[in-house]
Formats: structure tokens, sequence, C-alpha cells
């Protein structure tokens, strides 16, 4: 009686842990697709797919985000701490020979994030609440997400009804 038990409990727990659980889904490295604006009918009336970006979710409860548009970048500015041919010339912050102009698009065009993740399973919504971002008054905010997984592709939705809008990733 006893070993037919522990045969049992040991094919459950086999058969629970090959199960993926909906948090195991999200781990990962996710690719940006597309920014996408949705209208009233649910219907996509506006995507930019001028970006790429790159979203990480660790076991381990981390998460980062990085995004970069494309539309309004120079294609080359240089500054004082790398080298055009990629080398680093020291390590800090260094001082770069931007405009302001310049420095405005490179940050008004590059947004990155980073923190610790939690998934409500319940709600659908994965809320990431951020230790570092690229904009200090960003820090210790939380950000929350409704999110669709469909096979290896993931939508991130605001939580607000009023903002109509969606990120579309894949998964690497």
């Amino acid at each position: 009686m006893a070993a037919k038990f522990i045969k049992s409990l040991f094919l459950l727990s086999t058969i629970l842990l090959s199960c993926k659980m909906p948090h195991d889904q999200l781990i990962g490295t996710w690719k940006f697709v597309a920014d996408q604006q949705i209208g009233d009918s649910g219907k996509i009336v506006n995507e930019d797919r001028n970006v790429d970006g790159l979203l990480v979710y660790t076991q381990t409860g981390q998460m980062s985000v990085q995004l970069i548009w494309f539309s309004n970048r120079e294609p080359f500015m240089s500054d004082s701490i790398m080298k055009s041919d990629g080398v680093s010339r020291g390590v800090g912050l260094g001082a770069n020979n931007w405009t302001l102009e310049e420095s405005r698009i490179w940050i008004d065009t590059y947004d990155a994030y980073f923190g610790e993740y939690e998934i409500d399973q319940k709600r659908k919504i994965v809320k990431h609440r951020i230790n570092g971002n690229l904009r200090p008054e960003k820090r210790k905010t939380e950000y929350q997400r409704s999110f669709l997984l469909d096979r290896d592709t993931l939508f991130l939705m605001s939580t607000d009804s009023s903002q109509r809008w969606r990120t579309v990733w894949i998964k690497k």
C-alpha cells in the first residue's frame, strides 16, 4: 500500500513538474516587435516597428527592458568614452561632445529600466517594480501591464482603460 502511494505521488509530482506554470512562461528573453495603438473597435490603428528592444524576465524575479526608437536618431554620434571602433577608452561617466539637441534626441529615443517583477495570474497582470531607470523620477515606481501569451508572442497592454496601446514581443 505504501509503495503504491509513493509511486502515485512520484507520478503526480512528475506530471506537475513537467507542466509550465504561467510564471515560467514569461521567463527568458523577449525581442521587441511593435508598439501598437488600438482603436475603440479593438483593431490596430497605428503601429511603430521602427523600434528595437529587449525584455528579460529571470527565474529569480528580476526583469530588465531596453528600447530604442530609430526614426529621429542621427546615424552616428561619437563621445569621449567609446572610440568609433567600439573599444572603450576607460571606465566611468566620462564626457561627451554632443550638442544639446543631440543629447535630447538620444535621451528621447531610448528608454531602459530594471527591477523586480511579480505576476498576478488571476488578473493576468505583470507588475514591474522599478529599481533603476534612465529617467530618475521613475525610480521606485511600479508599472502594471496586462499580458497575453500566444505561444511565443507576448502582448503587454496598459491597465489604464483610457490608454489604448500594446507592445508585442517574440520569445528568443
